[in-house]
């Protein structure tokens, strides 16, 4: 009898265990969530991570407060967020050419991407080179006999993505051109450089301040640095065209950290692909000039180890260089 009432005792805890697992599944979220953007503000991360903010709270039921820490190209607010508590209150927005900054910055090892959860990726981008309307030249071709004719005058500035500013290196570097360059925070900051003559030329994405001032023609796009076309600009050639072997799309997503439980990831994500259907959305993303589209955690995490071939770019660099 006293083993019955043992045995039965402990079923009953086990029990409760797995009742109370149930419930805590059930009360996420029960607090406000920070939406942490590793970029300044004004940038298509920011600006983008702002519209889902504003739209996934009302389906999780607590405010999304978008938070910016920026620093080294995405690399401060991305060490923070991998400090914080793997609980589901605090998410983060990740380029997937975050993963290779270390790279760029004389680090040998990536960023480990087995440190996120894969909640999906919103969107790809384009990344553009920008010039003044009254640069003297009109063209790639011009561009590369000006540089060429005025060895270390230019300034390049980049949007805070290094992958495309090594591939305008590689371009420069088997052309024979000498350059400064300069990396900002954001697509914003690098935007006001280029309208504001502080920069020469600069790459930034679809959907900034830049691409919308080219839009109005105030600025000439002289190449996409990017595979595909640039919306709205169906003319301007992309690298590949060119015959350059490298060129890059930024995707843009939203991760946990990877200790976090998968009943709030998958939380989030069936929360996320709602939000991506919400006409709303799309019609605010569309009149940026970006091109949304949902991809699962599953697939964007594929994108995001895929980034890694840029190891090739490097060691094309290097060999280009020796």
């Amino acid at each position: 009898m006293k083993k019955f009432i043992v045995m039965l005792i402990v079923f009953c805890f086990v029990l409760s265990i797995g009742n109370l697992a149930i419930t805590a599944e059930e009360k996420y979220p029960t607090k406000p969530i920070i939406l942490l953007v590793p970029y300044g503000a004004g940038g298509m991360g920011d600006t983008t991570a702002r519209l889902i903010a504003d739209k996934i709270k009302h389906i999780l039921g607590q405010p999304v407060v978008v938070q910016n820490k920026k620093g080294a190209a995405g690399i401060v607010g991305t060490t923070h967020f991998l400090k914080e508590k793997a609980d589901g209150y605090t998410v983060l927005i990740l380029c997937s050419d975050a993963i290779i900054v270390p790279l760029f910055q004389g680090e040998k090892e990536p960023l480990d991407p087995g440190k996120f959860k894969y909640i999906g990726s919103y969107m790809s981008q384009e990344r553009v080179l920008f010039a003044q309307m009254d640069a003297p030249y009109k063209t790639w071709e011009e561009f590369v006999a000006y540089v060429k004719e005025h060895p270390g005058e230019l300034t390049f500035g980049s949007g805070c993505d290094l992958w495309a500013t090594a591939i305008m290196k590689s371009v420069a570097v088997e052309e024979g051109l000498k350059m400064k360059y300069v990396v900002f925070d954001s697509g914003a900051d690098a935007s006001a450089a280029i309208l504001g003559r502080h920069v020469d030329v600069c790459e930034t994405g679809v959907g900034t301040p830049a691409y919308q001032s080219a839009k109005a023609g105030k600025l000439r796009i002289l190449i996409d640095l990017s595979p595909g076309t640039v919306p709205g600009f169906p003319d301007v050639q992309n690298v590949i065209d060119k015959g350059y072997p490298f060129a890059e799309t930024m995707s843009y997503g939203i991760v946990l950290r990877a200790e976090t439980p998968e009943y709030i990831r998958e939380i989030w994500e069936n929360a996320f692909k709602t939000v991506m259907q919400d006409p709303d959305l799309i019609n605010k993303m569309e009149k940026l000039g970006l091109t949304p589209e949902f991809v699962d955690g599953q697939e964007y995490e594929k994108v995001c180890r895929g980034v890694l071939s840029v190891k090739d770019l490097l060691e094309y660099i290097k060999v280009l260089e020796e």
